[in-house]
């Protein structure tokens, strides 16, 4: 349905999107996402949502239309008080795939990932969102930037992906937590938000340094940033899928890590660094050259043009490796050393 009702229109798309029905805190959750609307120009934009339902709702007293008539969109459905909504006439896409039927959904936005809650934190750090809107040109700027960045599987709704006011909406998701900040902010944003904040509230030049390579790998390396690598550990890197791929392009960096394995294997010392575990000795020929490259330069450092140097690259096992990677900032591998021989003892 379209018409000159912007509310309308939102929550109609907003209960298609989440499968015909949904609570009101999650309708008001997806307009918020969505960010087709200026929220900020209300005062209570919760209430003109709710009132927008009841108007047309043969369920609501204030209802005035026809019952089952075109203006009777929405319904209740654990009756009145509950805060539950269906969208009447909701109609399930169906395909046909093999003889088979399937259900499609409506396609919604994924939800925010770690890279863009950084650029968004960074933002809001350097902009306080109680002091500009969605038409500012660093809000503006932030919604080109996220719409370029290649970390979603899937394809997002190009529509209002990550458009300004979505972007602006989500920076006043940070106002919850935010103890400089008086008011309430808007409420129930992911367990990521509060990740992110907890890990940079108290370190917003590191945060910014992460923020501007981000940006760099982007803008410089964006072939080798397009590249998805599946695994659990992008999906956590504290840093973000971006310079996780950044990091791991740099330790596998063919010919600086080839020449840094000849090296130790023209010393006999093709070894961890950190405990000395030898794959060939333990594996024979089935571990014969193997071992991992750990790259030390701090992640913040990544701009343009950085080159990978073989002091940067250090030999070790997997365990080491992933054990170099599991605390900010990362631990050295000296300290590593350390930390391993005060434990057998």
């Amino acid at each position: 349905m379209q018409n000159n009702n912007p509310w309308l229109n939102e929550i109609v798309v907003a209960l298609s999107n989440l499968g015909g029905q949904a609570t009101l805190l999650d309708i008001y959750n997806m307009i918020a996402e969505n960010g087709n609307i200026d929220l900020t120009n209300y005062v209570d934009w919760k209430s003109q949502l709710r009132k927008n339902i009841y108007l047309h709702s043969s369920d609501a007293d204030i209802f005035k239309y026809t019952v089952g008539g075109e203006m009777d969109l929405f319904y209740s459905i654990k009756g009145k008080g509950n805060g539950v909504w269906g969208l009447r006439n909701y109609k399930i896409e169906k395909t046909q795939n093999n003889n088979t039927t399937e259900t499609v959904g409506k396609k919604r936005n994924p939800n925010w990932k770690r890279d863009e809650l950084i650029l968004a934190l960074d933002l809001y750090f350097r902009h306080n969102p109680n002091q500009i809107n969605a038409k500012h040109e660093g809000v503006v700027k932030l919604s080109e930037i996220l719409n370029s960045l290649p970390i979603h599987k899937i394809q997002a709704n190009t529509v209002n992906f990550r458009n300004p006011n979505g972007v602006y909406m989500k920076m006043c998701n940070f106002l919850r937590l935010d103890p400089d900040y008086n008011g309430k902010g808007l409420e129930r944003g992911s367990k990521l938000e509060e990740e992110v904040w907890d890990e940079f509230y108290n370190d917003k030049n590191r945060l910014h340094d992460i923020a501007q390579s981000i940006m760099a790998g982007i803008t410089y390396e964006k072939d080798e940033v397009s590249k998805q690598i599946d695994n659990e550990d992008e999906e956590e890197f504290p840093e973000g899928k971006i310079l996780y791929r950044m990091h791991k392009q740099r330790e596998r960096n063919s010919s600086v890590v080839k020449r840094k394995k000849q090296i130790a294997l023209e010393k006999n010392q093709l070894k961890c660094e950190i405990c000395e575990f030898d794959f060939f000795k333990t594996y024979g020929e089935l571990g014969k050259g193997f071992i991992e490259c750990h790259h030390t330069v701090p992640i913040s450092n990544y701009k343009e043009n950085t080159k990978t140097k073989l002091n940067d690259l250090v030999l070790v096992c997997s365990n080491c490796h992933r054990m170099l990677h599991r605390k900010r900032p990362w631990l050295g591998k000296e300290e590593l050393k350390t930390l391993i021989l005060s434990n057998k003892n």
